[in-house]
């Protein structure tokens, strides 16, 4: 009995506990039409200095087809992400909150109106490539160094098609209004690619002390990562 629960203990803490409970936020604020409207970017409000919708616009979603589709690539991504590189994870979400509304509030001064995790959703994504490719790096697979670069690639060739055409690739915005802001995506992207590249001596330190479970899951062992 003591095997099990010793066993269940050890599954609890390695789950990606942060990446879960921010999921399951944006999913209940979108129950709540009067909470989603006091926590979305809105230029006007933000101009009477209710500067709370700078941080919390990542959890409001615009349909339900935005939130389902936002809130799963959150999930799968930053789950992995958490679990893989806690310090780099913590360190990307707080980085791409601040910064993506920012680019958007000096960037785009005609936007009144954003939400949605896709833009966070892009910062996970690249750092999860990034942590990928240093991974084959020191594995010496070049094989898979070769593929996580491509898939990195697909990122930019996504933020470009949605530059050209203003059309989202998962999310029907024909029906609500929605447009896509590649200004957003661009910048999380950015701020992965950043962190996933940064030294990190603390993390090293604990990645060596737990060598046994770095290989567990994702190439090396065949499982390929989820891609937006």
């Amino acid at each position: 009995m003591k095997k099990i629960m010793s066993i269940i203990t050890k599954a609890v803490r390695r789950a990606p506990r942060a990446s879960l409970l921010l999921t399951l936020a944006a999913g209940i604020i979108h129950l709540f039409y009067g909470m989603r409207i006091q926590l979305i970017f809105d230029r006007s409000a933000l101009a009477q200095h209710e500067l709370w919708r700078m941080l919390t616009c990542h959890w409001v979603h615009l349909s339900g087809d935005h939130l389902f589709w936002s809130a799963m690539t959150f999930l799968g991504l930053g789950s992995l992400c958490e679990v893989m590189g806690k310090k780099r994870y913590f360190a990307t979400l707080a980085v791409s909150v601040v910064l993506i509304p920012a680019a958007i509030w000096w960037g785009m001064p005609d936007l009144m109106i954003y939400g949605g995790l896709s833009g966070l959703d892009c910062a996970l994504y690249a750092l999860l490539m990034v942590m990928l490719i240093k991974r084959e790096i020191r594995s010496r697979s070049r094989v898979w160094v070769a593929f996580f670069f491509l898939m990195l690639a697909g990122l930019i060739a996504k933020i470009t098609y949605e530059t050209v055409t203003g059309l989202t690739i998962f999310v029907s915005n024909a029906h609500c209004g929605m447009v896509p802001v590649p200004l957003a995506h661009l910048v999380g992207g950015a701020v992965g690619t950043t962190i996933g590249l940064l030294k990190d001596t603390a993390i090293a330190v604990r990645s060596n002390r737990q060598r046994p479970n770095r290989h567990s899951f994702l190439p090396g062992n065949l499982m390929t990562a989820q891609k937006r």
